[in-house]
């Protein structure tokens, strides 16, 4: 019988929640307006911005596998601990990204590019651990799915409050809308939000418990990695995790210039666009428990994504027309939180798997290197989108924009994510037909 204080409470599952919602307070932030601030704000050319992305990406990407390892060796209970400890630099961190230091184009770039990685390198840090705590708090799969919901939801309010805030908080806290104004208002605005990031990821690591913790495995890291490359499951998911972040990032990176190539708005428009999204997206993260116990998973995530093809082939037919825009959008942005905690389930179903025939426990490095593929893939994304931009010849100070460059937006903000939608459809009908005959077979052996 299960000890009453391993139960996990409501409370304790909106606590976990704020993890995701002070990391989309600051990660949040570089993932929505990062190439905005680089390209109108700070004033660095799109190809610059292309290659920052990139390289900063993947350089602090496999700091994630190196993490998950000392997690692994440590064991699970050092993660509430890790979380605290590394609250504060990571704040510091994300100021650094948006500190507007007035070096030459050339240091700029540099500039630029020290500062993200620092944060992403720090970042890896503690959300490797956070996600791979969520399995070691309980081991009830209702559980599961609520408490990454909860996570989910946490997200899209960090979003909400990114989307609805960013654009109105730094013209008024710079005192205008000039590059310089806006600079000011940036830097005292990240400052606010990486204050409040920090206390809550204190919260996080004070109040979530890893009531199931691994224990230290000293494995040499390459056998656990040959170990991993055995989990089929595990090498679907980090496939389907790669072209769903695909699609965050063009849904969250790219509809600002969307708004304002295509349909015509100003950064206020995109800011509203941004907000709609988030609201949405939360709702379907909100409804995805729900959809899940009556479904069952696989068949919401299929419904997801499928939603999100049949969206984005109605905003490309809209062709610019904001009427049709708005509501094709939302149903986008609502399937996309549907589908993003049904993610972390599969990541912890494939893990579970793989220890049903290994005894090797590598949930850390797992985790570590899931998340690596988030990154890389927000990394190449990001380098795509702004190859878009520089292909587009985007400017910034320009009202109207031509043909050529709208085509440009249209590839990255739809034709790029759709494809990455198809692909996942793929890879969880795979994924459907695994698990189906591994069920087959045991029933026969038994």
């Amino acid at each position: 019988m299960t000890d009453v204080s391993n139960a996990i409470s409501t409370r304790e599952k909106m606590v976990y929640g704020l993890g995701d919602l002070s990391s989309n307070l600051m990660w949040g932030l570089t993932s929505a307006y990062l190439m905005f601030y680089y390209t109108d704000i700070y004033g660095l050319k799109a190809s610059s911005v292309g290659w920052i992305l990139l390289i900063a990406r993947i350089f602090d990407a496999f700091c994630d596998p190196v993490v998950g390892w000392f997690v692994d060796r440590q064991g699970g209970w050092v993660i509430p601990r890790l979380i605290r400890s590394l609250a504060v630099p990571l704040g510091m961190a994300n100021i650094f990204c948006f500190l507007p230091l007035p070096f030459s184009p050339h240091g700029k770039i540099l500039w630029a590019a020290l500062s993200y990685i620092v944060f992403g390198a720090i970042y890896s840090c503690i959300n490797t651990p956070y996600g791979a705590l969520a399995p070691m708090m309980t081991v009830v799969s209702r559980d599961r799915v609520e408490l990454n919901s909860f996570r989910m939801m946490g997200c899209q309010v960090g979003q909400f409050c990114i989307a609805a805030l960013t654009i109105p908080a730094i013209t008024w806290l710079g005192g205008g809308s000039s590059a310089a104004h806006r600079q000011k208002g940036m830097v005292l605005f990240v400052l606010l939000l990486s204050s409040a990031g920090v206390l809550l990821w204190r919260k996080v690591g004070t109040t979530c418990q890893a009531r199931y913790p691994t224990d230290p495995v000293r494995n040499n890291i390459f056998f656990l990695l040959k170990i991993l490359c055995r989990n089929r499951l595990w090498i679907l998911c980090n496939v389907m995790v790669f072209q769903q972040f695909i699609v965050i990032a063009a849904v969250y990176g790219f509809v600002l210039y969307y708004v304002k190539c295509v349909l015509g708005g100003t950064d206020a428009w995109g800011g509203m666009a941004l907000t709609l999204a988030t609201v949405c997206s939360f709702l379907g993260a909100m409804l995805c428990p729900f959809s899940s116990r009556c479904f069952g998973v696989m068949k919401t995530a299929m419904i997801a994504t499928l939603l999100q093809v049949a969206a984005y082939g109605a905003i490309f037919v809209s062709g610019g027309w904001i009427p049709s825009f708005v509501p094709a959008f939302s149903v986008l942005a609502f399937a996309q939180g549907l589908m993003s905690p049904l993610a972390y389930v599969f990541l912890a179903t494939a893990i579970e798997d793989g220890s049903s025939w290994s005894s090797l426990k590598s949930t850390g490095l797992a985790y570590s290197i899931n998340t690596l593929v988030s990154k890389v893939s927000m990394g190449v994304s990001g380098f795509v989108l702004a190859l878009c931009l520089s292909y587009g010849h985007y400017d910034s100070s320009l009202l109207l924009y031509g043909e050529d460059t709208k085509y440009w937006i249209n590839v990255g903000f739809v034709f790029f994510p759709i494809s990455a939608l198809l692909v996942q459809y793929i890879i969880l009908n795979i994924w459907n037909s695994s698990r189906a005959n591994e069920y087959s077979t045991n029933k026969t052996s038994s």
